[in-house]
């Protein structure tokens, strides 16, 4: 993990196909079918411990690390900067509810998760059969990543595993982002000509993780 946080989002999704069966009514989540997982990326500067904001940190020892590594790279003006592709999506994908571990919480273990566990859940609710439910954001635990699920009718508190999910961290650059004139066809017609606009980069890192050693070592 090292200075890289995870934050799973969490979104219910019910089948296109709806049946009101007493079978299917008394199915986990139901009417929902389907959990859609958002991931996202939280960047810790790893020299005081705080987020950082668009790979910046405002800490001295960060400002004076990074001038170091634009340095090396001959940036002496120290226009560069971090920056993703610009092909670099939002990671979010779907698992049927029938692929996690489900698990029923006994009520020694529910207390056990203390009084504010429901403070950052998301309610969930259905109009069409008048379900509702309360789901915690997801937390890794090693490579598996498991939820907590409140059934508002039942009470009854679930917890959800699914192992081995394929995340990779996100790829970052060190460049600078330059702009370039693009003649037209004719060269007589006056203004025929347009800017485009590129990243002239320096380096690529895997992720946040070795940009924070390339940061420590300079």
């Amino acid at each position: 993990m090292g200075n890289i946080r995870h934050f799973f989002g969490i979104d219910l999704s019910t089948s296109s196909i709806r049946t009101l069966s007493k079978k299917d009514n008394g199915a986990i989540l139901y009417p929902y079918k389907n959990v859609l997982i958002s991931v996202s990326e939280v960047h810790i500067c790893p020299f005081c411990g705080k987020r950082v904001h668009e790979f910046e940190c405002d800490c001295k020892a960060f400002s004076k690390a990074f001038e170091k590594l634009q340095d090396s790279y001959g940036d002496a003006k120290h226009e560069s900067c971090f920056h993703r592709s610009d092909f670099d999506f939002p990671l979010a994908f779907s698992k049927s509810i029938s692929e996690f571990k489900v698990k029923t919480l006994t009520k020694k273990e529910i207390l056990g998760l203390g009084l504010d566990l429901w403070d950052n859940a998301t309610r969930h609710s259905d109009s069409l059969t008048d379900r509702s439910y309360l789901v915690t954001p997801a937390t890794l635990e090693g490579e598996n990543l498991f939820l907590l699920c409140k059934d508002l009718t039942s009470k009854t508190v679930y917890r959800f595993d699914i192992q081995n999910i394929e995340y990779k961290d996100k790829v970052i650059f060190l460049g600078i982002h330059s702009k370039r004139t693009i003649p037209g066809r004719d060269p007589r017609r006056i203004g025929n000509y347009r800017f485009e606009y590129y990243w002239n980069d320096f380096n690529k890192f895997e992720d946040w993780n070795e940009v924070c050693k390339a940061l420590k070592r300079v």
